[in-house]
């Protein structure tokens, strides 16, 4: 199965995974931040804004009934001045208290929950200053000590105990409402943790699978590959590769397994050409070292035409001789011819034998400078032939038939120039 998958599709199916399982690990921790937000806004909104402002107005509340207190006691005491200062502090902390209660309502609207608790501290809470602070402070600016007792006996302790529960009843509800987002946000924290976490887990074994799938597709036939490619660097051609499947790297073991069968036939190829370059180098071995001996052959041959020319050239030499020799004769026989008229006839005779002898001798004397002439042509020719040696000397076999002829004819020329 495994062989099928390309590198490339592997790769792509790895990454695409890892790519999915972090694009959700992503969209959850987005999600979780989100959810965090909104419920720490959702806090912050109901015990920051909503509870700290209905705080405010109540401890603001407090506080002018605390001042309006005093100001009734420096009026009983005779600070007349003192007890308007204070009660003029009581209407600014009730001033306070109004503003901070105004938040409150319009944090709550904004929100739109609790609004039927946030009315019912609004309605106890307009009782509360209509009829117990105010009026307090109305008698105690006015210097009416009993007015403000009246206030404070019969009224200002109910409708001050109902706006207190009703805070008290908003501050648990904020209270709740804080502890439910925690909750909410805790448990949607554990989903994405647990989700996280089993993302996690397939994460770190897919990465085990694909380590393993890495090692079967790419490391193991990889590792082939290089046996091969050593195995051919020694010379081994002999060594088989596995080369199934589809992957990039099974396509290279069939490129590497061709390549080896292409070397296996170059190499076998090689082999059978140099046997014949040996046979053929043997032969021409053998060729030389008969052209060798036949070019011994010739020169020895050569050698011993040179011999026979330089025999004849010798005795060409003599004839020459014989001829200057027959011709000093010849002239000093006509000086004696000359001179002795009583002996003319019987010179007569003589000279006319020694006439035709001579003519004799002058032809004899032609044929040798002729066969000379032919002899040193021939002797050329036979050098050039012998240099060629061209069809195995059979030229110079002609040329060394026409030496032994030349040298017969100037062997008789001789013998008859001595009779």
């Amino acid at each position: 199965m495994l062989k099928k998958i390309t590198i490339k599709n592997g790769l792509i199916a790895q990454l695409s995974l890892m790519s999915l399982i972090l694009l959700i690990v992503s969209v959850i921790g987005i999600n979780s931040i989100q959810e965090s937000s909104r419920a720490l806004q959702a806090i912050n909104q109901i015990q920051g804004e909503e509870l700290g402002s209905l705080s405010n107005s109540f401890t603001a509340t407090l506080s002018a009934r605390t001042e309006a207190a005093l100001a009734i006691h420096q009026l009983e005491i005779g600070l007349i001045d003192e007890s308007l200062q204070t009660a003029k502090q009581a209407e600014e902390s009730l001033a306070l208290s109004q503003k901070e209660m105004a938040r409150f309502v319009s944090a709550v609207s904004e929100r739109g929950e609790g609004q039927e608790l946030a009315t019912n501290i609004q309605k106890s809470y307009k009782n509360y200053v209509d009829k117990g602070v105010i009026p307090m402070l109305t008698a105690i600016k006015a210097g009416y000590a009993d007015e403000y007792y009246e206030v404070l006996e019969k009224s200002i302790t109910d409708i001050s105990k109902a706006f207190n529960n009703d805070v008290a009843t908003f501050r648990s509800y904020a209270l709740n409402a804080g502890h439910l987002q925690i909750d909410k946000a805790n448990s949607a924290a554990k989903i994405k943790l647990a989700i996280i976490v089993a993302a996690g887990i397939i994460t770190l074994i897919s990465a085990v699978l694909a380590w393993f799938a890495l090692k079967y597709i790419i490391l193991q036939p990889l590792e082939q590959s290089i046996h091969q490619l050593e195995y051919i660097a020694d010379g081994d051609l002999t060594h088989n590769i596995n080369s199934e499947g589809n992957t990039e790297l099974a396509r290279l073991a069939k490129a590497l397994q061709t390549m080896q069968q292409s070397l296996v036939v170059s190499v076998s190829n090689v082999r059978d050409v140099g046997g014949q370059i040996g046979i053929g180098s043997r032969e021409l071995a053998a060729g030389n070292n008969h052209l060798a001996e036949r070019t011994e052959e010739s020169a020895s041959s050569l050698e011993q035409t040179a011999a026979s020319m330089e025999q004849l050239t010798s005795t060409v030499k003599m004839n020459a001789e014989n001829s200057d020799q027959a011709n000093r004769l010849a002239m000093s026989v006509s000086d004696i011819a000359s001179k002795g008229s009583k002996v003319v006839s019987h010179v007569v005779d003589k000279m006319q034998a020694i006439t035709t002898s001579s003519r004799r001798i002058s032809d004899i004397i032609a044929v040798i400078d002729g066969i000379a002439f032919q002899t040193n042509i021939l002797a050329l020719n036979a050098a050039v032939e012998a240099a060629r040696a061209g069809e195995q000397g059979r030229g110079f076999a002609v040329v060394a038939g026409e030496v032994r002829n030349l040298a017969q004819r100037s062997a008789q020329s001789a013998k008859e120039l001595k009779t």
